[in-house]
């Protein structure tokens, strides 16, 4: 590289779009070319650009926990190999010690050289079916350590200097259950990272390397000074912020509570993790990458407009824990329900924080994720099958000021972006039969804005397999909180129907067994509200009860508005004395 060069406004802008548009050919090649469902349909993968240094340029956030993890996890990676890089060389690491989210996401990285000069990294990562391990698809809510969890890769060479290193490959597919799904998911990344390198060369080709990054760094510094812009809006303080989960697996009684203080000086905001409670014995503690992660994430989620994913945000984040805390715990405790638990958990402590801070700018919580997952043989295909149902993290998002939550947005891991599966394609690939996936009401907090709907699901299997079930939000303290008066969601309660009739509830982070003709069952959990319930314009309620996610009497006892039963039409003056009876009735 010569000489700084100053670079025109539109050129910046072209090449933010180009940068853009190569990250998003990179993560859909891996929905292209996967084997896997989860990574073909529900899209439980990331895809990042990367400089010489390891600075994020770009990010493709298909599933935003497995895409924001990929920062430390690519910086590891740069630091684990520095001086022993070359072209044609990719690697591969997945070591939760050392960067990344959980064991089942694994990070491919290929660094991208011009000229014999080392200017770019493109990085995937993606939920690998199965690592190894005793847990189905990657999760044991029976584990202790690390090595339980599977498979753990420090930074290696899948291929050096072009070479592929079958020794490697062979090591990672031994261990796996799925051997030939994780083979591919592997090639399927670094396909993708060389259809990154392709595109990046193409343009360097076409604007030269001084252009580039001179274009790069004005990129980053505008979204550090809109970063920065908005934090300047919090009022100076210190914040603070904290919530549960359900329990940690194995003292199902006790819940486990993840605490931030949050500090805004000036343009600066920090966030402190240190007194959350101490690591459990289970699986649910959360790696350092993933807490940084959810952190990264949180913040851009909280601010108002579309923060660009790159390195200028980083600059505007600090970020502080406590070894030896749920939230970065002690080496070897087990981590695998960081991405799901934690993170939905991580975000919810901060909007806590912040929303007294910027009520305007705050979001109640989304709904819960308790995910179905199963893996066995497939007597249609003839082959193993693993799929983690993304169905059943249909929940809904959480209101906020001058809206309603999404119907079916997701939890807060997903911030809306999860695809659902094809019906017809999970039918084909997996032995179910999808009987009704459809939205529903009840689940959600009430509000002033109220929280988007989940939905109710039912599948039955046509063999036998092992399943699980992990996540959260079955407990009273789990269910996502309501803000400034809004009302919390209901409790998950997912269940199965046996063949003859009789249902069967389903605990939270649990081993079960499916039987052909079982049918698993779930009304996914709606997001929590936002204001006083008694203030929702009335017309809305009506239209509520119109689509039919509303009772009659449920918009008269939560809303206080009366609804003619025959024409569906509002009664003003009953429902003003109504809603008069019921704030008096609070006081």
């Amino acid at each position: 590289m010569e000489k700084k060069v100053k670079v025109d406004p539109v050129t910046v802008a072209v090449i933010e779009r180009r940068l853009y548009g190569i990250v998003t050919q990179v993560a859909e090649s891996l929905v292209r070319t996967s084997m896997s469902p989860i990574f073909a349909e529900a899209r439980d993968i990331g895809a990042g650009l990367f400089d010489k240094d390891m600075r994020l340029i770009a990010l493709q956030e298909y599933l935003p926990a497995v895409a924001g993890s990929i920062i430390p996890s690519g910086r590891e990676i740069l630091r684990y190999w520095e001086g022993e890089t070359r072209e044609g060389d990719i690697f591969a690491h997945n070591d939760v010690w050392s960067g990344n989210s959980h064991q089942p996401d694994i990070s491919v990285a290929k660094p991208v050289f011009y000229h014999d000069d080392l200017l770019f990294w493109a990085i995937t990562k993606g939920h690998h079916a199965d690592i190894g391990g005793r847990g189905l698809v990657g999760y044991d809510p029976t584990s202790k350590t690390c090595w339980d969890d599977g498979l753990m890769l420090k930074p290696v060479k899948l291929y050096d200097g072009g070479v592929y290193q079958r020794s490697v490959w062979d090591i990672i597919t031994y261990q796996s259950k799925l051997p030939v799904l994780i083979e591919n998911d592997l090639h399927c990344q670094c396909g993708g990272c060389t259809v990154g390198e392709r595109l990046l060369k193409g343009l360097l080709d076409e604007y030269g390397v001084d252009t580039v990054y001179a274009a790069i760094d004005e990129i980053m510094n505008a979204t550090e000074r809109e970063t920065r812009r908005w934090i300047e809006q919090i009022p100076d303080g210190v914040y603070y912020g904290e919530k549960q989960f359900d329990h940690d697996a194995w003292d199902r009684t006790k819940p486990v509570t993840v605490r931030v203080k949050v500090t805004k000086r000036g343009k600066d905001l920090s966030f402190d993790f240190s007194d959350s409670d101490p690591n459990t014995p289970g699986y649910m503690n959360c790696s350092w990458g993933n807490a940084f992660c959810d952190t990264f994430m949180a913040l851009r989620f909280f601010l108002p407009g579309e923060i660009r994913a790159d390195d200028g945000i980083i600059r505007c984040i600090d970020f502080k824990t406590e070894r030896g805390t749920c939230i970065d715990p002690d080496f070897p405790h087990a981590v695998t329900m960081d991405t799901c638990t934690f993170t939905e958990t991580i975000f919810e402590a901060i909007m806590l924080a912040l929303a007294p801070a910027k009520p305007e700018w705050a979001t109640a919580a989304h709904g819960k994720m308790s995910l179905h997952i199963a893996q066995g043989w497939n007597p249609r295909t003839r082959r193993p099958f693993a799929i983690i149902d993304f169905v059943t993290g249909s929940s809904g998002s959480g209101g906020t000021n001058g809206f309603d939550g999404w119907p079916h947005g997701g939890p807060t891991h997903n911030c809306g972006r999860l695809r659902l599966p094809d019906p017809e394609i999970m039918e084909i690939v997996t032995p179910q039969i999808i009987w009704q996936n459809e939205l529903t009401g009840g689940q959600e907090g009430i509000g002033k804005w109220r929280g988007g709907f989940g939905g109710i699901y039912k599948v039955e299997y046509i063999c036998d397999c092992p399943a699980v079930e992990v996540g959260q939000g079955h407990k009273p303290w789990a269910v996502p909180f309501g803000l400034f008066g809004g009302g919390s969601a209901k409790p998950c309660s997912p269940r199965v129907r046996h063949k003859d009739g009789k249902s069967t509830p389903i605990d939270i982070n649990t081993f079960w067994e499916i039987k052909a003709g079982d049918t698993y069952m779930q009304e996914m959990q709606g997001g929590a509200g936002y204001g006083d319930p008694l203030e929702r314009d009335p017309e809305l309620v009506r239209k509520d009860v119109d689509d039919e996610f509303l009772t009659i009497e449920g918009a008269k006892n939560d809303y206080g508005v009366v609804i003619n039963p025959n024409s569906l039409e509002v009664h003003v003056e009953a429902t003003e004395e109504e809603r008069k009876r019921q704030r008096t009735h609070r006081k």
